[in-house]
């Protein structure tokens, strides 16, 4: 079972890809939606990928871009519908 902060993380994510295992989500719009401190979600984000329920996209990141793009996983739409 995982801790309610990071499944709301969870939910944030899949919400925002629309539960699409394709679709990015802009880490910043995670970070807004939740209302949390930066550090803070980047922190939850790790112990999601961790969890394998969230990765990161595959897709390249230009070398100046400061963001990252997440995906959710099946496993993490598998617990969401827990």
């Amino acid at each position: 079972m995982i801790k309610s902060e990071v499944r709301r993380i969870l939910d944030i994510v899949a919400d925002l890809s629309q539960n699409d295992v394709k679709k990015d989500v802009l880490e910043t719009e995670i970070i807004s939606h939740s209302g949390l401190p930066d550090v803070e979600v980047r922190n939850y984000l790790n112990d999601l990928e961790w969890l394998n329920l969230v990765k990161e996209s595959s897709l390249p990141r230009p070398s100046h871009a400061e963001f990252r793009l997440w995906n959710v996983t099946e496993k993490g739409l598998q617990e969401r519908s827990r």
